[in-house]
C-alpha cells in the first residue's frame, strides 16, 4: 500500500510509532557509542598513564624480584591487573593461567615494542578467558627488551552490558506502547475527527444539501478551519436559497405571459384566413411556449420539493401495483417501437411514500428508457425486498446508456446526456433533478449505472412500511 493512500489517521500512528521507537533506537545506539568509544577510551588512557609510570621505575638489565612485586602489588587492591613478563615470547609462569606456550606477542608486535611503542589490545583473551582491554608497556633498553608490563582490566562487551537490562527494556518498551495507544488514540482522534467530520460535510454539500455544518470544539487552527467551513456553508447555502427564490419568481412571472402567448397561438392556428407561412410560425410560437410552459412548471415543481412548503401525503402503499400503473401509459409506445417490457415486482412490499411523487419518478424513468433504447431493446422493472426495512425498484434497459463523463453530471440542473435527443422529445433537462430530489425527502437513495451502448440501470431504494402502518383487509 502506497503513503499517500494512507488515511490521515493511519499516517499519524505511524509517525508516532516511528518517532518512539525510532528514539529508543537511538538511545540505545548512543549508550552503545558513550560504552564503546568514552568509557573504553577513557579505561585505555588510564592504563596507559598507570604502564608508563611502572616503566619509570624499572633499572635496565633483568627484571628484580623487587620490581616485580611492587608492580603486581596494584592486583591485590585494585579491579586493575598488572603482570610483569620477562619472556613476552611466551606466557611466563608469573601469568595465574595454564601454560600453553603458545607466542604471546608476534614478530611485528615485538619489533613495535623493541621501538618503545605501547600495543592496546581489546577482545577476548583465551587464557583469561573473558573480554579484556589491555596495555602492552615494553621494558626497553638500548634496544634489548628486558620484559614486559601487561596491564588489563575486564571489560563487558554490550551486550552483556544491556542483558540484564533486557528485561526491564521490554517492560519500558510495553509501558511506552500503552501510553503511546491512549495517548495516540486521543491525539490522532483529536487531529482527524474534525477533518473526517468535515470531509463528510463537504460530500453532504457537493451533494447538494447545503444545511450540513461540522461542530467546533477548539479555537485553534482546526477549530478556525471549521469556523471557515461553516461561514462557506452558510454563504453556499443563502445562495441556494436566492437562487430558488429567484427561479421560483421567474418561473412564476412567467406563467401568466406565457399561457397567454400558448392560448393565442392556439386561437391563432384555427384561423382559416392564415397563409401557410403564417401557420408556420404561429405553429412555432405554439410550440415553443408549450416547452417554456412544461420549463417553468418544472422548476417551481422543483423549488417546491427542495423547499420547505412541499409536505408529503405519505401513505401505505402497494409499489407493485404502483409501478405496472406508472408504466400502462407507456405500453403502446413500447409496443410501436418494438421495445420489449418486462415485469418483476414482490407484490407483498407495501412502502411508506407519497403515491403521486413516486408515480412522478417512474414516469420520468421509463419515459426516459424509451426515449434511449430502439427496436429489440428492453425495459425490465423488478422490484424486491432489499433488507427488512428497505425495499428495491431497479429500471435496467438495454439502450443507448451513457458515458462516465456524463454519469459525473447526472441530477444537474438542466443537464442533457444528450441534446440533440432531449430536445427532440421536449425535455426540460430537470426530470433527473426533480426525481432525485423526490426519492431523497423519501429518506431514498437514487443510483444510476450505465455503460455506452450497453444500456442504463436505475437503482431506488425506499423505506417500507411497519406492520402497524400496512392497510387493514
Amino acid at each position: 500500500m502506497k503513503w499517500n493512500s494512507w488515511s490521515f489517521h493511519k499516517k499519524v500512528w505511524a509517525f508516532l510509532l516511528t518517532f518512539t521507537y525510532g528514539s529508543i533506537l537511538v538511545s540505545v545506539l548512543l549508550v552503545s557509542y558513550i560504552y564503546q568509544e568514552v568509557y573504553v577510551g577513557t579505561e585505555e588512557e588510564r592504563l596507559l598513564s598507570l604502564g608508563r609510570n611502572l616503566a619509570t621505575q624499572h633499572t635496565p638489565g633483568e627484571l628484580n624480584e623487587d620490581f616485580i612485586q611492587r608492580a603486581e602489588a596494584h592486583n591485590d587492591v585494585s579491579t586493575t591487573q598488572i603482570y610483569v613478563v620477562q619472556n613476552p615470547r611466551e606466557l611466563s609462569a608469573c601469568l595465574p593461567f595454564e601454560i600453553d606456550y603458545q607466542t604471546f606477542i608476534s614478530e611485528e608486535e615485538r619489533r613495535q615494542l623493541l621501538n618503545g611503542e605501547y600495543l592496546v589490545k581489546m577482545g577476548y583473551e583465551e587464557r583469561i578467558d573473558r573480554n579484556v582491554l589491555a596495555v602492552v608497556t615494553p621494558l626497553v633498553e638500548d634496544r634489548v627488551l628486558d620484559g614486559i608490563l601487561y596491564v588489563y582490566v575486564p571489560v563487558s562487551s554490550i551486550q552483556e552490558v544491556f542483558l540484564p537490562a533486557v528485561p526491564v527494556l521490554v517492560l519500558l518498551i510495553l509501558v511506552l506502547f500503552v501510553i503511546l495507544y491512549l495517548s495516540g488514540s486521543r491525539f490522532t482522534t483529536y487531529v482527524t475527527k474534525p477533518l473526517t467530520t468535515m470531509q463528510l460535510a463537504t460530500k453532504k454539500i457537493a451533494a447538494g444539501d447545503f444545511s450540513s455544518r461540522v461542530p467546533i470544539h477548539t479555537s485553534d487552527e482546526l477549530g478556525q478551519l471549521g469556523h471557515s467551513f461553516n461561514e462557506m456553508a452558510n454563504a453556499l447555502e443563502k445562495e441556494d436559497l436566492r437562487k430558488q427564490t429567484f427561479l421560483s419568481n421567474v418561473s412564476h412571472e412567467l406563467r401568466t405571459p406565457l399561457s397567454y402567448v400558448k392560448g393565442y397561438s392556439e386561437v391563432l392556428l384555427e384561423d382559416e384566413q392564415l397563409r401557410e407561412d403564417q401557420k408556420e410560425f404561429v405553429s412555432i410560437i405554439h410550440n415553443e411556449s408549450d416547452r417554456l410552459s412544461k420549463l417553468v412548471n418544472d422548476l417551481l415543481d422543483l423549488a417546491k420539493i427542495q423547499g420547505e412548503q412541499e409536505v408529503l401525503s405519505v401513505e401505505p402503499t402497494v409499489l407493485s401495483a404502483l409501478i405496472d400503473e406508472a408504466a400502462a401509459s407507456y405500453l403502446p409506445s413500447a409496443r410501436k417501437k418494438g421495445i420489449e417490457i418486462i415485469t418483476s415486482s414482490d407484490e407483498s412490499i407495501i412502502a411508506l411514500i407519497d403515491p403521486n411523487r413516486i408515480k412522478q419518478v417512474l414516469h420520468n424513468l421509463i419515459q426516459n428508457s424509451l426515449h434511449h433504447c430502439q427496436s429489440g431493446d428492453s425495459i425490465t422493472r423488478t422490484l424486491t425486498l432489499e433488507r427488512a426495512n428497505i425495499c428495491k425498484i431497479m429500471i435496467t434497459d438495454t439502450g443507448a446508456g451513457m458515458s462516465k463523463e456524463a454519469l459525473v453530471h447526472l441530477g444537474e440542473r438542466f443537464y442533457r446526456t444528450d441534446d440533440a435527443r432531449t430536445r427532440k422529445y421536449g425535455g426540460t433537462g430537470l426530470g433527473v433533478a426533480i426525481s432525485k430530489a423526490i426519492i431523497e425527502k423519501h429518506n431514498g437513495t437514487i443510483h444510476y449505472e450505465s455503460e455506452l451502448g450497453k444500456g442504463t440501470t436505475v437503482t431506488i431504494c425506499l423505506p417500507i412500511a411497519d406492520e402497524k402502518d400496512q392497510p387493514n383487509d
